[in-house]
């Protein structure tokens, strides 16, 4: 692993951690954009109004330029929803950082990876909304060019060595169908893959957008 300092979230890292987040969760739109365009339905609407343009116009060109138009604007749409999911984020537990995961006594806290000054990875973990009694891995990003050095594990493995000393018997995260490197992190750190759907949206149901809860049980908690 490249050498870095896991410590607990400061209030100066506040800016960094929320730009980590920003930036890591728009890099997969063009992933969901692609993902979209597969959807036969798409593609059938797409030939239809190729087909209808076509008749109406007479022109192979200003139909070739009303496809490119609709794409434009899928492409957009895609862009938009991550752009509103952001949000979602930074208004929720990362609007306070400090109120969400380091309140005295609690047992949720932050971490963040520091390499020469700079923030470079982060990780949270705090009580399941969705599942009471369980514990929830969340915000686990690194910036993209310190990936592949074991920086998101030794994050995880902080969280995990955390719920260990306070008796939590089980640790789960949600994380996208687009995210497969995600997935060989998760699996080797020992969670398992416990539940997949559809996320609960219509943009994520018209384009069959999967999402995955995985779990860890605390008799599986590594040693860092």
């Amino acid at each position: 692993m490249l050498w870095c300092q896991i410590r607990e979230y400061q209030n100066a890292d506040y800016s960094a951690v929320r730009m980590i987040y920003s930036t890591g969760f728009r890099e997969h739109v063009g992933t969901v954009y692609l993902l979209a365009l597969k959807q036969t339905w798409i593609q059938a609407m797409l030939c239809g109004f190729c087909l209808l343009t076509y008749i109406l116009s007479g022109s192979i060109l200003t139909c070739m330029l009303c496809v490119g138009g609709v794409l434009l604007a899928t492409r957009m749409a895609v862009q938009y929803i991550f752009v509103q999911g952001i949000q979602l984020g930074l208004r929720e537990d990362l609007l306070d950082i400090r109120n969400s995961y380091m309140q005295p006594g609690s047992r949720s806290c932050f971490w963040v990876a520091e390499l020469k000054g700079s923030i470079v990875g982060t990780v949270g973990i705090l009580p399941c909304v969705e599942e009471p009694g369980a514990w929830e891995l969340k915000r686990i990003s690194v910036k993209k060019e310190f990936r592949g050095r074991g920086i998101a594990k030794a994050l995880c493995e902080t969280a995990l060595e955390f719920v260990a000393r306070h008796n939590v018997k089980r640790v789960v995260l949600f994380t996208s169908m687009v995210q497969t490197d995600a997935h060989k992190l998760y699996d080797s750190i020992g969670f398992e893959k416990e539940e997949e759907f559809v996320w609960p949206s219509l943009p994520a149901r018209l384009i069959n957008f999967m999402v995955f809860k995985y779990v860890h049980r605390n008799g599986n908690v590594m040693s860092c």
